[in-house]
């Protein structure tokens, strides 16, 4: 009997007869895919979406919002370049209105505080050794009001020769003021705040108080309490050096010298008031040195000690002071008062000092009033 073809396609398959692929294909799960895909449902790529739209930018999208992207560098580069140059033209501008139109106005004052325009230049380095024409006008502020309240009238023919002279009197001290701060500098001469506010509240209890000085500064010169303090500091500095200037053996070793070959005359026996009238540089010279009497605190105090400590018609050694190299003879004395003639070699003071410094120095001027 023949088979019927669709029992035996119907027919379930012995286990053996399983093809090996699908045991496999019933073990295996299907992959995630939903997890490749944004939430959205979008597209990964940024710029199509899933129907093929080109999707905005963000900066479009910035826009869109009002929100305008910040210029590019090369922008900024230009703006930047554009600020510098007109800084560049502003200095250039005010610096021809000093040098060239000598301009003392407000808005130079202004520019002036902040841009240190050179006066002078004093050994070498023009940026930190030169006098500011900030300081000029300051200086010459304070000269005009000093005149001004002393009832002269420096608008008039004299007057005006008088400011012109003052003028360029400024400038050389200012030049003096940078020497002495490089010389300062040289000694390590240090002043601190505490010896500015000895020396200030000194000043000004002799002066009879804060108010009295704030009222005279003021009406004499124009200055605030702050100024005068920058003023104390200045004379404070140039005091010492002025010391350490005349301790220097290296710039007083020749008057220390004749000095001391005048003391080996005078031991001698030669004249005391005849050496003193050829050598002395005092001006009781003149005199034969005669100093008439005088009391304790009224000479320096090297000088005085020693004029004290002597007998009547005795010699003194080689006294050192701030003025230089003294001999010393007492002549007469009475109660509490001496009599004494001294003769006076002169060492190396500040004033000397700074004249000697002003012709070895490399001092370039800018401006000239």
């Amino acid at each position: 009997m023949a088979q019927d073809p669709d029992i035996k396609d119907n027919k379930k398959p012995n286990k053996d007869e399983q093809p090996k692929n699908v045991a496999s294909a019933k073990s295996a799960k299907p992959k995630n895919t939903a997890s490749k895909l944004p939430k959205s449902g979008v597209a990964t790529d940024s710029k199509t979406n899933m129907t093929g739209d080109k999707q905005p930018s963000f900066q479009e999208r910035l826009n869109k919002l009002g929100v305008k992207k910040g210029p590019d560098k090369k922008t900024v580069g230009i703006i930047a370049g554009a600020v510098v140059a007109a800084l560049i033209l502003l200095i250039i501008g005010f610096g021809v209105a000093i040098y060239k139109y000598k301009q003392t106005n407000r808005a130079v004052r202004i520019v002036a505080s902040v841009v240190p325009y050179p006066v002078s230049s004093v050994n070498g380095n023009v940026i930190w050794n030169t006098t500011s024409y900030k300081d000029y006008l300051f200086e010459l502020a304070s000269v005009k009001k000093f005149y001004t309240s002393q009832g002269q009238d420096l608008n008039s023919a004299d007057g005006k020769k008088k400011l012109d002279q003052l003028k360029k009197d400024l400038i050389k001290q200012q030049e003096d003021n940078v020497l002495a701060a490089q010389a300062a500098r040289k000694y390590k001469i240090v002043v601190t705040n505490k010896e500015v506010d000895a020396e200030f509240n000194e000043l000004v209890k002799n002066a009879g108080g804060i108010d009295k000085v704030k009222t005279t500064l003021t009406k004499l010169y124009g200055w605030t309490v702050n100024d005068f303090r920058d003023k104390v500091r200045e004379s404070l500095v140039q005091k010492k050096l002025g010391e350490k200037i005349a301790a220097d053996p290296a710039l007083n070793g020749g008057a220390q010298k004749q000095a001391e070959d005048i003391l080996k005359q005078v031991k001698a026996g030669g004249d005391f008031a005849e050496l003193a009238k050829k050598y002395s540089q005092d001006g009781s010279a003149s005199n034969g040195g005669d100093l008439g009497f005088f009391g304790k605190g009224q000479m320096v105090p090297e000088f005085e000690q020693a004029a004290f400590a002597l007998e009547t018609g005795a010699v003194s050694g080689i006294v050192k002071t701030q003025y230089g190299y003294h001999i010393i003879k007492v002549t007469d004395k009475k109660d509490d008062q001496v009599k004494a003639s001294h003769i006076l070699i002169k060492g190396t003071d500040l004033e000397s000092w700074l004249k000697a410094q002003r012709t070895k120095a490399k001092i370039k001027q800018y401006f000239r009033p």
